[in-house]
């Protein structure tokens, strides 16, 4: 049978930037990257903005906390880079959840106190994406 499954990423993006200062800066290495105006692998697109970004597999879970935890474990003494950065290429972050819903059992998607103020403190949005089987 198969259960519930949660994916978490963090992701910056910005218009304009190089992923591999970011990866120098923080000290992370990146799941992925890409440059603006790079073509989508197998699409007729091309990249509108630059991007490094960070990804927790899924994982069976009930609980976005559990995976939020792990990402801000990663991010949380990097954080006065993280301000700096955004500050100077004018980045976004987001922290981004697919979660994959299976037998109608829903995991709990309440923010923690001390992941928001992570969050806040590095301006980061969150973003869920939900997908029922």
């Amino acid at each position: 049978m198969e259960k519930t499954n949660i994916r978490a990423e963090f992701i910056i993006a910005g218009d304009n930037f190089d992923p591999d200062l970011i990866t120098r800066e923080l000290a992370i290495l990146p799941t992925g990257q890409y440059l603006k105006g790079e073509k989508v692998e197998g699409r007729n697109i091309i990249r509108q903005e630059c991007s490094w970004f960070l990804i927790l597999d899924y994982e069976e879970s009930y609980d976005i906390n559990d995976q939020l935890h792990k990402l801000v474990k990663i991010l949380e003494s990097r954080g006065e880079q993280l301000i700096e950065l955004r500050n100077t290429f004018n980045l976004y972050y987001k922290f981004s959840f697919s979660i994959r819903i299976e037998n109608n059992e829903t995991p709990a998607i309440t923010l923690e106190h001390d992941m928001i103020s992570f969050a806040d403190k590095i301006k980061a949005e969150f973003d869920f994406d939900l997908y029922i089987f």
